[in-house]
């Protein structure tokens, strides 16, 4: 039932977060406007207040996906058979959220806060995705450690607003496809784990 809830819930976030960034681009769109509301609170200009900006910079590399996969590949180096597994599982969720998220950047296009033009597409926020991914992978493999885990990807979401990459919205997307994704690697495990790579 749990399951059930968690892809309900990360359906009706992503469907939230669509219905903000599409439709309307001017002034009369409520949602872009709490967006850009919410991003003018956050972000801090260059050069940023010390120690909280270095720590901000710090912290958004905990959603990198190259940090979060060589973790992945160093559980599956020197770890036990439990810790390989969890490596195995990790490199999964990694290429199962990028997959989705670089689909999901192309298709919807939307332009990041400090940009005039759509270079690197923002929606949802990549960072956040595999922060959640790992997190609730991890959460489920480690069912004590759930709460600071999420915490953690919760704080990284605020990094990217913080730095001026993303707006709220495409946290809370990122944060739903990285929730769906390390479920559904979770749940998938016994398939996933019987492919040997």
């Amino acid at each position: 039932m749990i399951k059930i809830q968690i892809l309900r819930s990360t359906l009706w976030a992503i469907l939230f977060c669509l219905i903000s960034v599409t439709g309307y681009t001017d002034e009369s769109n409520f949602f872009l406007r709490l967006d850009q509301d919410i991003f003018d609170a956050i972000y801090d200009e260059p050069p940023r207040s010390e120690p909280l900006g270095t720590t901000m910079e710090i912290g958004t590399y905990l959603g990198d996906s190259r940090v979060i996969l060589g973790a992945a590949l160093l559980l599956m180096a020197y770890g036990n058979d439990e810790r390989h597994e969890v490596g195995r599982l990790m490199t999964s969720t990694v290429i199962s959220t990028g997959v989705i998220v670089w689909g999901m950047k192309h298709v919807i296009g939307r332009k990041r806060p400090l940009d005039d033009v759509v270079g690197n597409p923002a929606f949802p926020s990549g960072h956040t995705a595999y922060a959640f991914a790992g997190a609730t992978l991890l959460g489920h493999q480690y069912p004590k450690l759930r709460i600071p885990l999420y915490i953690g990807a919760g704080l990284v979401g605020v990094t990217r607003i913080y730095l001026g990459r993303h707006y709220l919205s495409d946290v809370i997307a990122g944060a739903a496809v990285g929730t769906l994704t390390g479920a559904l690697v979770s749940r998938h495990r016994g398939t996933l784990l019987a492919w040997r790579f």
